[in-house]
């Protein structure tokens, strides 16, 4: 590709373990070795992370790529990963003692790698300071869909990133990567960066092994309460799941969680609960039992899911409305990563649209409410809409609609 050698790429590719380039890497991976700025939009478990991991490896003694992502446990296991590899990788972050943190720095400045770190960290005077003296070739934003959601008070620092590039010696490559943004958050991506002449990338967002199923539910049947109804429509969903792979059942609130891991496991389910009022450690025993089968059910808020890279998540259940059609389909893209066919269904009550709305609207201004109600209304019209779903969700992203999928609920009926 461009002027390094497709020997010198098979070597680096090599060295990560991988044999081959999946088809949707390629296009961008020739403009980022070119030295280009890139913005690539790849579904969940698409491969987002080699297309700044190659050409780290690939680059020379002392050259330093950062690595600007939202979670912890993301940049912990990418980490490992690479350096059980031989790959000089290290993180940055709040977990480590002063010394540590300061070795740490001073080490990624001097050999350079991959330095994995949140953009909050920037804003600490002794790394902007320390990053200022590295030779920093390359910046890669992951999650970068946040970056459209700075200006509702979510993250301020990532709003800060590509300020952080102006103000070093020598300008480095920028690249943005997410798995959803629609056609107005990509536009506000390049400008916070100030991504120069940034090509984009955009793969198709319908994933053909993903069924989706939207279930409707109502209070009052036989004197059940909702959450009753809500819990025992979960529970058959879950009787069609086969004992063996992974499922995971995202609820829009705390105490949701709670109650629908403890309605869960009094009926024999082996069942993990993870949300982000839990202490820190508890949160990484509950991941590391999922990842390892322990519990192989995991039932969280949307807290959980970011870059957990487990290929054989089968069922990804919503016990009600998420906030967003954007968090609705990262969360439907942990399931199916390694091309299985896959079952993502929503399960909702009326009142759960309210509900929603009124979170949403005391959250920030009002240009901000108006930002965040309109990506709720546009997961109502998913679930009202009696077409094709992956068609109205092409439609929100700004895609092409292809023909309809033949899969869903909604194609289902029609059929019969």
């Amino acid at each position: 590709m461009n002027s390094i050698s497709n020997d010198v790429i098979s070597a680096g590719l090599q060295k990560l373990n991988v044999s081959n380039l999946r088809p949707q890497q390629e296009a961008p991976l020739g403009v980022i070795l070119s030295g280009a700025d890139a913005l690539v939009l790849l579904p969940t478990g698409g491969g987002k992370s080699l297309l700044y991991q190659l050409p780290a490896v690939l680059d020379g003694e002392g050259n330093l790529t950062l690595v600007l992502s939202p979670l912890r446990a993301l940049q912990q296991d990418q980490v490992a990963a690479l350096t059980a590899k031989g790959i000089r990788a290290a993180v940055l972050n709040s977990d480590l003692t002063p010394a540590q943190h300061t070795a740490v720095l001073q080490d990624a400045c001097a050999h350079g790698g991959l330095l994995y770190l949140a953009p909050e960290q920037l804003q600490s005077p002794e790394v902007a300071g320390a990053l200022a003296q590295a030779d920093i070739v390359r910046i890669a934003v992951d999650e970068a869909h946040i970056l459209a959601q700075t200006q509702d008070d979510f993250r301020r620092a990532y709003a800060e990133i590509g300020h952080f590039a102006d103000t070093l010696p020598r300008r480095p490559q920028l690249l943005a990567l997410t798995a959803t943004a629609t056609k107005a958050d990509c536009r506000r991506i390049r400008d916070s960066l100030g991504m120069r002449d940034a090509k984009t990338f955009r793969t198709p967002i319908r994933r053909s092994n993903l069924r989706l199923s939207v279930k409707r539910i109502e209070a009052g049947k036989h004197g059940k309460t909702l959450e009753t109804i809500r819990f025992q429509a979960v529970e058959r969903v879950l009787e069609n799941w086969n004992g063996e792979d992974s499922a995971i059942v995202y609820c829009p609130t705390v105490k949701m969680v709670k109650a629908l891991h403890r309605w869960l496991k009094s009926r024999g389910y082996a069942i993990g609960k993870y949300h982000g009022k839990m202490k820190q450690a508890k949160r990484k025993h509950a991941q590391a039992a999922f990842m390892s089968e322990k519990t192989p059910i995991m039932v969280a808020t949307n807290a959980f899911g970011l870059g957990i890279d487990k290929s054989d998540v089968r069922m990804v259940i919503h016990a009600g409305l998420p906030l967003s059609m954007d968090g609705y389909v990262q969360e439907i893209g942990r399931a199916g990563r390694d091309g299985k066919k896959s079952r993502c269904v929503l399960i909702y009550a009326k009142s759960d649209f309210e509900r929603n709305k009124r979170i949403l609207s005391r959250a920030g201004g009002k240009k901000a409410v108006r930002r965040k109600l309109k990506r709720l209304y546009a997961l109502h019209n998913l679930i009202d809409s009696d077409g094709c779903l992956w068609r109205e969700i092409e439609h929100h992203f700004g895609e092409k609609k292809q023909k309809r999928c033949g899969k869903c609920c909604n194609c289902v009926k029609k059929r019969k």
